[in-house]
């Protein structure tokens, strides 16, 4: 698993060391002469927290609202230096990442009031772990988009995939995570959301969440997983078992009952390849442990045999048939 704890990312910019980092990167990657190490390093350092991507986004945008400001403000200090760069936008990026650091009302629209959602995403078959901020750890499992508000920090919106969240004590704000229709309010627990092609489910290891749906509002408490059908927005709720929560990062998939759409489509985040159903049509959801290996093909017929079809290779992946 790859595991990135990043600095608090819910502040609403990232830290003047943060800024400073990535001004240091944009001058470097467009000076022309950056090495394949420099490339690789750089990578990893985007790949160490939202706030570095975020920061150089703020680095690059920022250029040429710089540019034109002191165009037409020549007086200013720095008008030397950064009119001798007009042409090279790798080198006003440390200027303009001082800038922000130095006076965040220095140039308006730079940065906006309200800030754009923080985007944090896994390609299929990657798994990530961050820290938000204090008291509150997610981690993605692959194929997954989670969104968090620019205005309110403690908001999330899970686009697509799944996501362990843990929220501890000292993050007593409690946090919000939205799938569609259907709302999930906390405040300090463990517990795991997914999505599906037919429905979302919500365990609970420890504490306890509301969901509220367009009619009623439920309660889920430690040892409980809720289905909500996204279809008829109706909510069904059965037993877990907590020790077996975020399984999933151990390769390991777990069910009580579910439909073969929603095995394959579990089992393909984590294989990171696409898996269809095809004609295989079980007589009944599929209940038990599915141990994945890490080895796509031997995982891919491991399941067709749970399921009693055959796999079947495809340009994107396989498809199951009877």
């Amino acid at each position: 698993m790859t595991s990135s704890k990043g600095t608090d990312i819910a502040d609403q910019r990232p830290s003047d060391a943060v800024m400073l980092s990535a001004a240091k990167w944009r001058a470097t990657l467009y000076a022309g002469d950056a090495s394949a190490e420099d490339w690789v390093a750089f990578t990893d350092w985007m790949e160490g927290s939202p706030d570095h991507a975020t920061a150089y986004d703020i680095v690059s945008e920022s250029e040429a609202e710089f540019v034109d400001y002191f165009e037409r403000y020549p007086e200013e200090p720095l008008e030397e230096k950064t009119v001798q760069a007009r042409w090279q936008p790798w080198a006003i990026a440390a200027s303009v990442a001082l800038l922000i650091v130095t006076s965040l009302s220095f140039l308006p629209g730079v940065l906006t009031s309200n800030p754009e959602p923080m985007r944090i995403a896994t390609a299929p078959g990657e798994t990530r772990e961050f820290e938000i901020a204090s008291g509150l750890d997610v981690t993605l499992n692959g194929d997954t988009l989670l969104v968090q508000s620019g205005e309110d920090p403690s908001k999330f919106e899970l686009v697509s995939g799944e996501t362990l969240f843990a929220v501890g004590s000292d993050y007593s704000s409690g946090i919000e995570v939205s799938l569609g229709s259907l709302t999930i309010l906390d405040r300090g627990t463990v517990f795991n959301v997914s999505t599906g092609p037919r429905e979302h489910r919500i365990s609970v290891s420890e504490g306890a969440v509301e969901l509220l749906t367009t009619n009623q509002t439920y309660v889920l408490e430690a040892g409980q997983i809720g289905k909500f059908d996204i279809a008829n927005g109706g909510l069904q709720i059965e037993p877990f078992d907590p020790a077996t929560i975020g399984s999933w990062t151990e390769r390991r998939l777990q069910y009580t009952g579910a439909s073969i759409d929603q095995v394959l489509s579990d089992a393909s985040r984590i294989i990171g390849s696409t898996i269809e159903a095809g004609s295989c049509a079980p007589a009944a959801d599929f209940a038990g442990t599915i141990q994945l290996s890490g080895n796509a093909d031997e995982d891919v017929s491991l399941i067709a045999d749970l399921m009693g079809c055959t796999a079947q290779t495809t340009p994107g992946g396989w498809i199951f048939a009877n």
